[in-house]
């Protein structure tokens, strides 16, 4: 049983190394059976409109100051889950995909889960590649990250005391200015590799993965990976291959274990087609058919008879522009986006013009602060596509933080008080209205100083 996050589970389109460490173990005559819930990867984003902010108070609102870690398959047993149906790269074929990885999993969570998976699909032999998310989404430092994959290697002997392991450690990723990452990582590995020996026991062996010096990664740069993190072609042979050592040198699984070749293939990056542009109630709607094992989409965007274009990074194949007047023209043109510096050429230019439906923001902002927040006061807009006005979107900006990101909360009435902010930094504060069409140009109201 595979038990991993991103790294493990792949993106459609992907070959994944779980897929080459089976060509593997068929390449050796070992006969193995992979198993677990899930058999797929993760599907590309379905496109869709923008959605209103959480309410102010929910368990949600507020979180894009920090990113929550991407979705995860929900559920742990019974079969495929909805978020690991993504397919493989074209010509993989049929092979034995069954695995329990995750996007966005964390040993944290898996500790909880992996004695039912054990005992549902009673693997011999348990490959484990968890750790990433737990100290990249502030789940754990070092230390506990070790403590919660000695938890998880004590629940799985729970449900089967004569499993073996093999422990993948935690790879370097690129720099994304979070040097806590960088420090709990290599804190981790050694702590790893120090206490895998004093895990094992006469029926249950443990055995370490090297991934962090096999896959080619690291803070200064990371060939082997299409983003900085997850593998490519390349990055998914150095994974296996790390796990093919273990498994031959540890456990005389396979006659010899072969160099990771020098040739690879390359992920097919073609121009997305049926590029459309329409007015929407919005503001302008630009779609285009999916593409097959698209990584993501690079949009470029400007207002009709300007020179310069804006770039916008996509996940999904819909781009919709809003905060615009009505009258605007707007032009399009879409790239497919691969990693490794792998893009399509442009698609060719359309265009549409605006004519939303959204409402006025709300008049007389008004901004106070106080000692750990802001309190906002406003008059409900009247005119044209009022009557509809569900929410209000009360944006908040730290001005002292470098690389703060906006935070939006959904508010009802005309007053709101936004708690747990900075105290002696400056924010900036406007709001927008939400109505049945979307979200509408915001407009801005006097900076605080929180404090």
């Amino acid at each position: 049983m595979v038990v991993g996050d991103s790294l493990s589970q792949g993106a459609e389109g992907d070959y994944t190394w779980r897929y080459r460490l089976w060509q593997w173990f068929a390449a050796n005559d070992v006969t193995v059976d992979f198993v677990g819930p899930y058999s797929g990867t993760k599907p590309p984003q379905a496109p869709s409109p923008p959605t209103p902010p959480p309410l102010l108070g929910s368990d949600s609102a507020g979180t894009a100051q920090n990113p929550p870690p991407p979705d995860s398959p929900e559920g742990s047993s019974g079969g495929d889950a909805s978020g690991a149906s993504g397919q493989y790269a074209a010509g993989v074929g049929t092979f034995d995909s069954d695995h329990f990885a995750a996007w966005g999993r964390q040993i944290a969570q898996d500790k909880t889960l992996i004695r039912q998976e054990v005992a549902t699909y009673q693997p011999d032999l348990v490959l484990v590649a968890l750790g990433f998310n737990d100290m990249g989404w502030f789940a754990s430092d070092a230390d506990g990250t070790l403590d919660s994959m000695k938890t998880l290697v004590d629940e799985a002997r729970a449900a089967k005391p004569g499993i073996d392991f093999a422990l993948a450690d935690v790879p370097q990723r690129s720099d994304i200015g979070r040097p806590d990452l960088v420090t709990n990582t290599t804190r981790y590995d050694g702590l790893l590799a120090d206490a895998v020996p004093t895990w094992s026991t006469a029926a249950s062996r443990v055995e370490l993965v090297d991934w962090s010096t096999t896959y080619q990664c690291g803070t200064d740069s990371c060939p082997a990976g299409y983003d900085g993190l997850h593998p490519n072609a390349l990055g998914e042979y150095q994974l296996a291959h790390a796990f093919e050592e273990t498994l031959h040198d540890s456990y005389g699984l396979g006659a010899s274990v072969p160099a990771v070749p020098a040739q690879v293939p390359t992920r097919p990056t073609p121009v997305p087609s049926n590029v459309t542009a329409e007015s929407s109630p919005l503001g302008v709607t630009a779609t285009w058919d999916p593409v097959f094992g698209a990584l993501g989409y690079t949009i470029r965007v400007r207002a009709g008879g300007a020179a310069d274009w804006n770039e916008v990074q996509l996940a999904a194949n819909r781009y919709d522009t809003t905060w615009t007047t009505d009258g605007q023209q707007w032009e399009y043109q879409v790239r497919t986006w691969n990693g490794d510096a792998r893009t399509s050429d442009w698609s060719a230019t359309v265009s549409a013009t605006a004519h939303p439906q959204t409402a006025p923001p709300p008049s007389d902002i008004a901004t106070h602060g106080t000692p750990t927040g802001v309190d906002v006061t406003w008059t409900a807009p009247t005119g044209p596509y009022t009557d509809t006005i569900d929410r209000y979107g009360l944006l908040v900006f730290d001005d002292d933080t470098a690389g703060a990101y906006v935070m939006t909360f959904g508010v009802r009435g005309t007053s709101a008080h936004v708690d747990d902010l900075t105290p002696g930094h400056h924010y900036e504060i406007a709001m927008n209205t939400w109505n049945a069409a979307g979200g509408g140009i915001p407009s801005g109201g006097p900076s605080v100083l929180v404090g």
